[in-house]
């Protein structure tokens, strides 16, 4: 636990980048079966809702930037099983890519898997992942990154979801990108500014929770774990977004992505919900649509909603 604890520490007070956190091989053993798991619950989520909303990649070349212990790569195979010929696993940790390459070659012997230095690594017309890495990166180092998978044929990329990785997320990737003729895939439900980054809206952030699998909550080491490092197996709230450099797809009009969770008060429902023309905060009454409130409350597959809507108030809806 105290291994899980420093490197928890440095993750969390944003000291992590200054130094290769891992001392031996065993540590990432111990990451992997833990932390990584949390973090491969979230790329989870993510690659669920691209399929449901029938996205697939657009190359068959995949770069895990900042690779870690391979997590988000081996996500995505397992979810793509035949979308991808190439691997190219990326980390500034020779420890880290030498684990994250036998994990993926274990897994998936016949991939064409290679590793490099992050700054060594070719991003062009690939699939690019990047996992909880902007906490590691400064102003500069950003900009690097940015200009290093400019010609990638598209982006996934995942963070923690505070309030300063989700809004820095939106302002300094998701808005330079946009503007450089990306296209946004999710989690938004259009191209235009994030509305999130105008000023009545400083206090809120782009985030969204993931589902803890049933079984961490039965398993005594995920039980311990959650004792000593105060960690909550309840929620899991990440950030993320998903831009490529296809043809801009006209967004389905109308369509709202729910932020966050819809907060209870007595016979009604607070629904922070983003769209084309905003950020809103609805309310929605049991009485107006007890379907859509009970389904809101329970929570769907994606927080895709078109509503009808008089004044402030949510009176109809459907989950897209």
């Amino acid at each position: 636990m105290q291994t899980l604890a420093r490197l928890r520490t440095g993750f969390l007070n944003g000291t992590a980048g200054q130094t290769d956190y891992w001392r031996e091989e065993g540590e990432l053993e111990l990451y992997d079966r833990t932390f990584a798991q949390r973090i491969g619950w979230k790329w989870n989520a993510v690659l669920g809702e691209l399929s449901l909303r029938h996205w697939s990649p657009p190359s068959r070349r995949l770069v895990d930037w900042g690779c870690g212990t391979g997590i988000a790569a081996r996500r995505v195979l397992e979810h793509w099983p035949d979308a991808f010929d190439s691997l190219v696993l990326s980390d500034r940790s020779p420890r880290a890519r030498a684990f994250a390459h036998g994990r993926v070659r274990f897994a998936h012997p016949q991939m064409n898997v290679q590793v490099a230095a992050p700054d060594a690594v070719e991003c062009a017309d690939s699939v690019v992942l990047l996992s909880h890495v902007l906490s590691e990166l400064n102003d500069a180092q950003l900009l690097s990154v940015l200009n290093q998978v400019k010609k990638a044929a598209a982006i996934i990329w995942v963070e923690s979801a505070t309030h300063d990785n989700s809004r820095r997320l939106v302002s300094d990737v998701r808005e330079p990108l946009l503007a450089a003729g990306w296209n946004a895939v999710a989690p938004c439900t259009h191209c235009g500014a994030c509305p999130l980054l105008s000023e009545p809206n400083e206090r809120h952030w782009c985030h969204h929770f993931a589902k803890v699998p049933s079984e961490a909550h039965q398993d005594s080491g995920w039980r311990e774990l959650s004792e000593r490092l105060n960690v909550d197996l309840r929620v899991l709230p990440y950030s993320f977004i998903v831009l490529d450099r296809q043809p801009t797809q006209s967004k389905d009009v109308g369509l709202s992505r729910v932020v966050g969770t819809p907060r209870e008060f007595k016979g009604y429902l607070k629904v922070l919900a983003c769209d084309a023309t905003g950020l809103t905060d609805w309310m929605l009454q049991k009485r107006d649509a007890p379907e859509l409130f009970k389904n809101l409350r329970r929570g769907g597959r994606v927080p895709l909603y078109r509503w009808r809507t008089e004044g402030q108030r949510i009176v109809e809806g459907c989950e897209e």
